[in-house]
């Protein structure tokens, strides 16, 4: 990495903002992040940073990014987000793998899971609902592995910035099984 790709790093794990944003890309910049899924896009700045960073210690064409998101579904009443055509060109730009899937989490996740393996990065937008995002944390377990990391930000209006929690594998196994079981009743 030259000496401005150091500064920026620096600049995006000390110094960026939102704040919350900051303990993603110090766990991106320790290197192990090859396969990337966000749900919630937003406006895509954050998306855009993930890839640029990862794109730093890696080659691009070995970065994979798939993103969830409501795009042209999304309330009309809200303003925050991108057209799924936007989304498309503006990451793709980047250089890396970019698939985008229409849908709320769980529709998102069902979908993809059996085509998306070893993720090594998950962010969850705090504004997915909580009944969604509940059913979907059965489809987790197939798609990450022991090392990866999944960010989850704190329930928040979109727009608004809320804190993440890290969480790992063995708890999104017992938040799956939980979910299997209610599946089954």
């Amino acid at each position: 990495m030259s000496l401005i790709d150091r500064v920026r790093a620096f600049h995006l794990a000390h110094m960026s903002k939102p704040v919350e944003d900051r303990p993603i890309f110090q766990w991106i910049l320790k290197g192990h992040v090859k396969r990337i899924l966000e749900l919630g896009l937003g406006r895509g700045d954050r998306s855009v940073r993930l890839i640029e960073t990862a794109s730093k210690l890696h080659d691009p064409r070995a970065i994979y990014y798939t993103g969830i998101d409501l795009f042209e579904g999304r309330d009309s009443s809200l303003d925050a987000g991108l057209t799924l055509k936007v989304a498309h060109q503006r990451l793709a730009q980047t250089g890396v793998h970019v698939r985008l899937v229409p849908g709320d989490a769980f529709s998102g996740v069902a979908r993809i899971a059996n085509s998306l393996k070893d993720v090594d990065l998950v962010v969850i937008s705090g504004d997915q609902p909580g009944e969604t995002l509940n059913r979907a944390w059965f489809y987790f377990p197939r798609m990450i592995h022991a090392a990866s990391q999944v960010f989850l930000q704190k329930p928040c209006e979109p727009g608004e910035i809320a804190p993440y929690d890290c969480i790992g594998a063995e708890e999104i196994s017992i938040w799956a099984s939980r979910t299997q079981r209610r599946i089954a009743a």
